[in-house]
């Protein structure tokens, strides 16, 4: 079988050479053509609806992604992480820099009063004239991570008379995501009614006189009990149970 060299395929070699640059160089980078562009070195760039526009911190599609390191007329290198000398700037060394809302793509040195509403942490100032464009874009404000934790909340019960009755415990907690719930009766599940008041216990925050849906239960809603249906009522020793999952956040 024949070897097939490098420089017998067409184009090949040229773009090994010019990743090779890129690697060496100490940054990840790319040539784009865009006619009459009219950036300048050291812009930070967003691309909205197919084209180039200077970066801003208005809205997370027109946030920075690269940072232009020198311009023709035409065309332009812009970095997307890594090292990037531009001599015309004037950066303080160790410092942040992110767009800002102005719409011009300047880079703008981040400190503690800043409040953009979206984050855009574009670059860190190396030198006055060198920085290191960081591999994190785009994201709106501070983005919380709800993770489910097991709960279990215990309590004597209210001695009941009939259907409809208060047993004294109220969630402290809204279910995670709207999830489901288990009731026990001294240690044996009982059957809950969604949305309806024909079960052996219901939720309700309106004194029972409506049952809520297993999926809206909220935070501050009792449990009520139903001893005709269940066929027995419940004694100052019994013991009620509610398992779920609520937040960490909560």
């Amino acid at each position: 079988m024949a070897q097939i060299k490098i420089k017998q395929v067409e184009g090949l070699q040229s773009i090994l050479d010019a990743l090779t640059v890129a690697v060496t160089s100490g940054s990840l980078k790319s040539s784009y053509t865009q006619n009459s562009h009219g950036f300048t070195a050291g812009m930070i760039l967003s691309y909205v609806n197919g084209s180039w526009v200077p970066a801003d911190a208005t809205t997370e599609e027109t946030l920075g992604r690269i940072v232009v390191e020198s311009v023709t007329t035409n065309t332009f290198v812009g970095v997307q992480v890594g090292t990037i000398l531009v001599p015309s700037w004037d950066l303080t060394p160790g410092s942040y820099y992110v767009v800002d809302d102005s719409g011009t793509g300047i880079p703008a040195e981040f400190t503690s009063n800043d409040a953009y509403s979206i984050s855009n942490p574009v670059l860190q100032a190396l030198t006055s004239t060198i920085a290191h464009v960081l591999p994190w874009r785009p994201s709106i404000g501070q983005q919380i991570i709800e993770v489910p934790v097991a709960i279990t909340q215990s309590a004597l019960a209210l001695p009941t008379d009939g259907d409809y009755q208060a047993t004294g415990l109220s969630m402290q907690f809204t279910p995670f995501k709207d999830g489901s719930v288990n009731v026990l009766i001294n240690g044996i599940s009982v059957l809950e009614g969604d949305g309806l008041k024909t079960k052996e216990v219901y939720f309700s925050n309106d004194g029972g006189l409506t049952a809520k849906t297993i999926s809206n239960i909220e935070a501050g809603d009792e449990i009520y009990w139903n001893g005709t249906i269940a066929g027995f009522d419940l004694t100052g020793t019994d013991q009620i149970d509610v398992e779920y999952q609520r937040t960490t956040n909560a």
